[in-house]
């Protein structure tokens, strides 16, 4: 079985993971869930630069992890701003990913609006820290039918544990990087993707349009699951991985 790497997204740590690590290890199956320069608890290495932070330079942090493996492939996940850095790595090094998993993420990048709102929060978190942030991105990252406040708690703990240089480059990384959506048609091997019905963050149409350019994917969608599918459907997102891994 080939392993899997698990990329993490913003602003959070491998512990998002721990559902679909426990799940695959399981199985018998080698789970990688890397932190992000950065990021983590405590983080073992420092955060880029905030203007030479970029998705591609993120994506060479997962290289070398694959490039470290016995057989220097694996099956990559990319979650949220995970995805960005795993589009990065396809289209740097396609050959070391034998099955690319999309988890509520997208190829295309921010529009205007969107990317001044970054650049806006990174201003505010220079001087106030990640606080704001977080609260406002609780307020979207979850369902809005029935959110699970155990999750919300968990997730949030994870995110408040960030430094905040670590966030504001990586928030400066997401407002530049590509547009990925021409790099798709290209891409050969296996694909998963997987959006939670009510995420209004990457949404439905977000992972159909990608659907809509690839050669050779599946399409999963999570009910009564968000943003952050993976936590708060934990069951249908390992079941989707694990289905997806064993065909790879």
């Amino acid at each position: 079985m080939l392993p899997i790497v698990l990329i993490h997204g913003f602003p959070l740590d491998g512990a998002m993971w721990h559902h679909q690590a426990d799940f695959l290890r399981a199985r018998g199956y080698e789970v990688l869930t890397p932190d992000l320069a950065g990021f983590g608890n405590p983080p073992t290495s420092v955060p880029p630069e905030k203007t030479s932070a970029t998705m591609e330079g993120y994506a060479r942090e997962v290289r070398e992890i694959i490039l470290r493996l016995p057989g220097q492939r694996a099956v990559v996940g990319g979650f949220s701003m995970g995805g960005y850095v795993m589009l990065a790595l396809l289209r740097e090094s396609p050959e070391l990913v034998a099955g690319a998993m999309f988890i509520d993420t997208r190829a295309e990048t921010d529009t205007p609006e969107g990317r001044a709102t970054r650049l806006k929060s990174i201003e505010h978190m220079q001087t106030h820290g990640t606080g704001n942030l977080l609260d406002s991105l609780c307020q979207r990252l979850f369902r809005k039918t029935s959110p699970l406040p155990a999750v919300i708690e968990e997730t949030r703990q994870i995110m408040r544990r960030q430094p905040v240089d670590a966030v504001i480059a990586a928030q400066w990384a997401m407002a530049h990087r590509r547009d990925q959506t021409d790099l798709l048609p290209s891409l050969q091997m296996p694909a998963l993707i997987v959006v939670g019905e009510e995420d209004m963050i990457t949404p439905p149409a977000s992972a159909e349009a990608m659907a809509a350019r690839l050669a050779n994917h599946k399409l999963v969608r999570i009910p009564n699951a968000g943003h952050m599918a993976p936590v708060e459907q934990p069951e249908m997102v390992n079941r989707a991985i694990g289905d997806f891994a064993a065909h790879v």
